[in-house]
């Protein structure tokens, strides 16, 4: 497929790079990286002490394969649990990698300055903690490093209360393609719009305009990439950023790390 020079994506490696690193790992990113990266996605629970953990689901048996809620569980605990390498990862990889703080992500993420992280606030903590308790702990952690740092979440409520409280930056994930979450789009104005790739219309003029840039997610074949880039997205998520980023358009636009 022929992609303009101006139409080229940036592809955000989706909690890191899943299709062969443990998801929301710090290997995982580091490989994501290293690969041409130039923005990563998280995803953000809360402990029961409300310590920010990279952690895509608050019950832990898919992740940990424990039968425990992540927001129920003190750090100590949490410190002990590990994610397994997928089975199609890499051959001699070790067996698991550990769960990481939002903390110790943000240190090697300010070692990386030209990488920006999409900070997604899971709606479970927000329900277990309350949004005011959530986004403070969150904040409070992320502040130092808010220019590397978007929070995104698919509660509205949590990025306009991360916009007032100094976030230059929010993202919102689209939860339904309607009327009303048009309305709360417009109102909103985030820079980012978030939508799967099952809940885009397919024509492009049909898509909600206004100043956002959007992304989809997640697309893991260089093919709809370029589709969605020649229909003028500019941001793609993907669970495969190490494969997409070897394709001769897409590497593109890779942020190679600096000598």
């Amino acid at each position: 497929m022929s992609v303009s020079e101006q139409n080229i994506p940036y592809l955000i490696a989706h909690r890191g790079y899943p299709a062969r690193y443990p998801e929301n790992s710090l290997a995982g990113f580091e490989a994501a990286t290293l690969a041409g990266a130039c923005f990563v996605e998280i995803d953000i629970q809360l402990s029961a002490r409300r310590t920010p953990f990279l952690c895509h689901d608050d019950h832990l048996r898919r992740l940990t394969r424990s039968d425990c809620w992540l927001t129920q569980l003190d750090d100590e605990v949490i410190n002990t649990l590990s994610v397994p390498y997928p089975r199609l990862g890499l051959s001699d990889s070790p067996e698991t990698e550990p769960l990481s703080d939002l903390a110790t992500f943000c240190q090697h993420l300010q070692a990386r300055p030209w990488v920006t992280a999409f900070v997604e606030i899971k709606l479970e903590s927000i329900a277990k903690f309350g949004l005011t308790v959530t986004m403070d702990a969150i904040l409070e952690v992320i502040y130092p490093y808010i220019r590397q740092c978007v929070l995104i979440s698919f509660d509205s409520r949590a990025v306009m209360l991360a916009r007032q409280q100094g976030a230059e930056r929010i993202g919102w994930v689209i939860p339904k393609w309607d009327s009303e979450h048009a309305v709360i789009a417009k109102r909103l104005a985030a820079e980012f719009l978030f939508c799967s790739t099952r809940r885009l219309p397919h024509e492009p003029g049909a898509r909600w305009q206004g100043p956002w840039q959007w992304v989809v997610y997640t697309v893991n074949d260089s093919h709809t990439a370029l589709k969605y880039a020649d229909e003028g997205i500019a941001l793609i998520e993907t669970d495969t950023i190490g494969t997409l980023l070897q394709h001769p358009i897409l590497k593109q636009h890779a942020c190679i790390q600096p000598l």
